[in-house]
């Protein structure tokens, strides 16, 4: 699988303190994305699900976590090893979000172990900048857990907010973003 960065306590990306994955390569390259540093799928940040799946277990024996959110580039894009991943972590983590910018519609049988997935490209032009948990109006939010049903309601209210960090020598704003300023020209 490949993965840039893994990261925890996050809790701009999904209710509760998270552990976020967020993977390398996508083919949708949305204008105004807010990580296009995670288009390219490169080789240089491959790990074996295996591996991964063992780190993020540890992870949360060690502090506690039981909520996950993947994100990227596009988790999907790497359907096969995301599953696996997924079927070792389930006993750990009873929270489990993907974003992906396809539509659910497009994709094939879905990990079971997925609960809530963030649905449908990023459209700077419907980044209405209201829900915190999605970039713009357009994309969904499907619940596919009942149990997390309320859960993601009370969070689908709350306002946008970012979270910044230093990872690996690199500053982070973690979380969805407000649409750029629009640049106005000279009349």
């Amino acid at each position: 699988m490949l993965v840039d960065r893994l990261y925890f306590p996050v809790t701009t990306l999904g209710p509760g303190e998270r552990v976020v994955v967020w993977t390398c390569g996508c083919t949708k390259r949305c204008p105004g994305c807010a990580n296009p540093e995670l288009w390219q799928a490169r080789a240089d940040a491959a790990i074996a699900p295996a591996r991964l799946a063992a780190i993020l277990n540890e992870l949360a024996a060690r502090t506690g976590a039981h909520r996950i959110t993947f994100t990227g580039g596009d988790p999907l894009e790497q359907a096969d090893d995301l599953a696996s991943v997924l079927a070792a972590i389930r006993p750990a983590f009873d929270d489990i979000l993907v974003y992906t910018g396809y539509l659910f519609e497009e994709l094939p049988p879905l990990p079971r172990e997925i609960d809530v997935l963030v649905d449908g490209p990023y459209l700077e032009a419907e980044n209405d900048g209201v829900c915190g948990l999605r970039g713009s109006a357009n994309q969904r939010i499907i619940v596919l857990n009942p149990a997390l049903e309320t859960l993601y309601h009370e969070e689908m209210q709350k306002p946008r907010s970012v979270q910044n960090a230093v990872f690996d020598g690199r500053a982070l704003s973690i979380g969805i973003h407000g649409r750029p300023l629009e640049t106005h020209e000279k009349e």
